[in-house]
């Protein structure tokens, strides 16, 4: 019995798909890591997008994952390592050759992970209904620009937010005073743990000096790292109440921290503060530490947990610090 022809036009149109689909890999990947670098540059609106930090990392893992599994078999356990190792490269990648602030790929990373996971299993899901490979894997290509474009045409939300943080200090409002307007020579070992600056390194205040009392003056505070910036006295009543309005009149806070969080750039704008004492019936003092910002970015809501976390960890802080000096001088009496 004479034996069947071969069909050679399998091996071929196979081997003919995985060139198209590696050429396809390495194009979009050098696409990719142009739009990671050109979105990485301090002040580019790109960064703080929805697109950047939602559509493209769901987009390159959902590509990786069509790519890396062209028959649909692999396991669920592929799909879900996709997205913590591509995060794991871009922080590397990032912090060895951008030059990134941990501030920075700490933010990114956790919402990268969550739709770089939605993304990898929308792909696991999707293709196994499709027939038409071609037109998905025209959808991939086009999908990031599409939302990039629907995205630039809407306005960008200014929204203010309030901070509030508040101790209870065993002192008088005339003790506490004081150190509300002013400290000096902050020790390490002073104020508290805080995640955010015992844990990512973020500065520590080392003083805080007025020129002069009453309206119209200036505090500089002195940060760790070389940082200065000023606070100018907007309202003054001792024992009561501070009030200022920040003025960051240098980029060394930017500088030692993220390139990207400019305290008065276009994402942010540290705006007031004040300092409000309350008297309590059992002799204590409620002091309360009020930071009011402004949040410029299509992802406000994000911004707005990450800013909960570090600048109210920044408050806890100070706050610590006028604590333990006021309650200090106190029992010294």
């Amino acid at each position: 019995m004479p034996a069947e022809p071969q069909d050679d036009r399998a091996p071929v149109s196979l081997l003919k798909g995985r060139i198209i689909a590696g050429f396809s890999l390495a194009l979009v990947i050098a696409l990719s890591a142009y739009l990671l670098m050109s979105a990485s540059r301090a002040g580019n609106q790109a960064f703080a997008s929805l697109w950047f930090l939602a559509v493209f990392p769901a987009y390159l893992c959902a590509l990786i994952c069509y790519v890396g599994d062209p028959a649909g078999t692999r396991s669920r356990n592929f799909y879900v390592s996709v997205p913590p190792i591509l995060v794991g490269l871009v922080i590397f990648g990032s912090a060895a050759f951008l030059g990134e602030g941990i501030i920075c790929l700490v933010m990114l990373s956790p919402i990268w992970l969550i739709f770089g996971l939605i993304g990898a299993f929308s792909v696991r899901r999707m293709r196994r209904r499709r027939d038409d490979a071609a037109s998905f894997h025209a959808s991939l290509l086009f999908l990031p620009l599409l939302a990039g474009s629907v995205e630039s045409q809407i306005p960008v939300p200014h929204d203010t937010v309030t901070l509030t943080r508040s101790v209870i200090v065993n002192a008088s409002p005339s003790e506490i005073w004081p150190y509300a307007v002013s400290n000096t020579h902050i020790g390490k070992d002073e104020g508290r743990w805080t995640f955010s600056q015992s844990v990512l390194g973020l500065p520590r205040p080392r003083a805080t000096v007025l020129d002069r009392p009453g309206v119209g003056g200036v505090r500089t505070a002195y940060w760790s790292e070389g940082i200065d910036f000023q606070e100018r006295v907007t309202a003054w009543q001792p024992g009561r109440r501070l009030a200022w309005r920040f003025a960051f009149t240098n980029s060394s806070l930017q500088h030692h921290t993220d390139e990207h969080i400019a305290p008065d750039g276009p994402f942010l704008k540290i705006d007031t503060g004040d300092y409000r004492l309350t008297p309590l019936p059992n002799g204590t003092t409620r002091l309360t530490l009020t930071t009011n910002y402004v949040a410029m970015t299509h992802v406000n809501l994000y911004a707005r947990w990450w800013g909960e976390l570090l600048l109210g960890d920044i408050q806890d802080n100070v706050l610590a610090v006028v604590k333990q000096r006021a309650e200090a001088r106190h029992k010294a009496g």
